[in-house]
């Protein structure tokens, strides 16, 4: 799952410099490493409110084509629920159409120690799922679509076992204040059919959420960066971090192989 240190809206090296009407890069193979202070995913902390050690890898073709891994350690709160780490593995074509940048790809979110709790070993490490994603990219703005058809795969609020789908849709603003400075402001919405099943009575202690909204705003730094996020009071899909403003920061470090 994403955050500003993972995947950007466009996902890689070749699709940033065809978004911003750059000349097609040669191919690559890059790699990051960082921390951050707490990895939230659209509005959500995915780790307890405690720190992550983060990773990836990518490789990016000259022609548009691209792949990669990333990496996160998680904390579960506790060894029913714990994740262990997640391992994500994805893949993209970008190009440009008419000086806007747009990228299709697929991404996969793994989690190898994901445990659902249920009796039924059948269901058992079934967090996993993966979502089909277009985004499009503009000067200063960008926009994205990600849909999953199997949202959270056997999550342990799907009683009946039944895979539910769920879309984020997702806008940002990115201005560049000085060559290592800009500020970002971010809107997401995450629905669907997931969100709205009975299920989510287990999760909410009530009727089906329909999902939520949330929004933040960074500032980054070379490579530092500052959030500052919040979700909307009325729709998040845990309770306990519903309307809740997180500040967290993180570090980041590329490197070119």
């Amino acid at each position: 799952m994403s955050n500003i240190f993972k995947k950007s809206v466009i996902g890689s090296a070749i699709a940033l410099g065809l978004l911003a009407g750059a000349p097609a890069m040669a191919s690559e193979l890059t790699g990051n490493v960082g921390v951050v202070s707490d990895y939230v995913f659209r509005g959500e902390s995915q780790n307890m409110d405690f720190p992550a050690v983060q990773g990836g890898l990518d490789y990016t073709a000259d022609n548009g084509f691209h792949v990669g891994t990333w990496i996160s350690s998680l904390n579960g709160g506790n060894s029913t629920t714990a994740f262990g780490y997640e391992m994500d593995l994805y893949g993209g074509y970008a190009f440009t159409v008419k000086n806007v940048g747009m990228e299709v790809g697929y991404y996969t979110y793994n989690y190898p120690q994901g445990n659902t709790a249920n009796a039924n070993p059948s269901t058992e490490n079934k967090y996993d799922f993966g979502e089909y994603y277009v985004s499009a990219a503009y000067g200063m703005f960008s926009a994205k679509y990600s849909y999953s058809p199997d949202y959270l795969g056997h999550s342990k609020v799907s009683a009946d076992g039944s895979k539910k789908s769920a879309y984020y849709i997702e806008a940002a603003m990115t201005y560049p204040i000085k060559d290592d400075l800009s500020v970002a402001f971010h809107v997401g919405e995450k629905a669907g059919a997931w969100f709205d099943a009975s299920e989510r009575k287990v999760a909410n202690g009530g009727p089906g959420t329909g999902g939520f909204t949330d929004y933040s705003v960074s500032l980054t730094k070379g490579e530092y960066s500052f959030t500052l996020s919040n979700t909307d009071n009325k729709k998040s899909s845990v309770g306990a971090q519903s309307d809740n403003y997180r500040v967290y920061v993180g570090w980041k470090h590329n490197i070119t192989l």
